[in-house]
Parts: structure tokens; C-alpha cells; sequence
């Protein structure tokens, strides 16, 4: 019982964790570049500001994470924005590289998912089979 806790603790643990990795990549491979606007500046907010664009006439905002430059920044601001063609909802105001160096966080493939999932059920059968055993 106490291993299967343990295992539940480290799979909610483990799917807690930023998973940006494969949108990123994705991102960082395929990407094409809009024009957008400095939106929202909030230096005193962990130096976070947001940009705007528009593409296929939809407006998208996004957040940037820039203490060292947000000051720098003002209101208007031209900037380039980075898009995935195939998935427009993923777009960054920075070259989709440094994106994925500084966002791609901590990554864990579905096959382990799935792995962990058929791997907890025969282990609770055998653990309870074991117990009563025991008795």
C-alpha cells in the first residue's frame, strides 16, 4: 500500500511539472514570424510584459517573462512574434531556440505515462496477494 502511494505521489509529482518540450521543439523546427505590439508592461511584476498580433484575422496575446528588458520596453513597441503555421495558438516573442532553453522544463514522454498505468495494476494485485499470503 505504501509503494502504491508512493507511486501515485510521484505521478502527480511528475504530471505537475511544465511540459512545454514538444510544443517548443515543434516551434524552434516549423515556425514563421508576425508583426506585433507591445500590449501590457509590468516591470515591477517580475519583469513580465505582453505582446499582441494578429494572424488569420484573429488577435492573440501572449506574456514574456524579461526582467533584464522590460524596462527597455514601451508601450507600441514593434516586435517580431514566432508562430507555429501548423498550431498558431503556440507563438513566442523570442527566436523559438531560446523559447525552448528557457521554457521547455522538466519533459515526460506519454509512453511512460502509459507505462506507469499498466504497471500499477498488476503491482496492487501482486502487493494484495502478497498480504493475504501473509495471514
Amino acid at each position: 500500500m505504501r509503494a502504491l502511494l508512493l507511486g501515485a505521489a510521484a505521478a502527480a509529482a511528475l504530471g505537475g511539472c511544465y511540459n512545454r518540450a514538444t510544443e517548443l521543439a515543434e516551434l524552434a523546427r516549423h515556425h514563421a514570424t508576425a508583426a506585433g505590439r507591445v500590449v501590457v508592461l509590468e516591470c515591477h511584476h517580475d519583469g513580465q510584459w505582453w505582446y499582441e498580433f494578429e494572424l488569420d484575422g484573429k488577435r492573440r496575446r501572449g506574456p514574456v517573462r524579461d526582467p533584464a528588458g522590460c524596462a527597455q520596453r514601451s508601450l507600441g513597441d514593434s516586435i517580431a512574434v514566432y508562430y507555429n503555421p501548423a498550431a498558431p495558438e503556440v507563438h513566442r516573442a523570442m527566436a523559438p531556440a531560446k523559447a525552448y532553453e528557457l521554457e521547455h522544463g522538466f519533459h515526460v514522454p506519454i509512453w511512460l505515462w502509459f507505462g506507469m498505468g499498466a504497471l500499477a495494476l498488476p503491482l496492487s494485485a501482486w502487493m494484495a496477494l502478497r498480504r493475504g499470503s501473509k495471514r
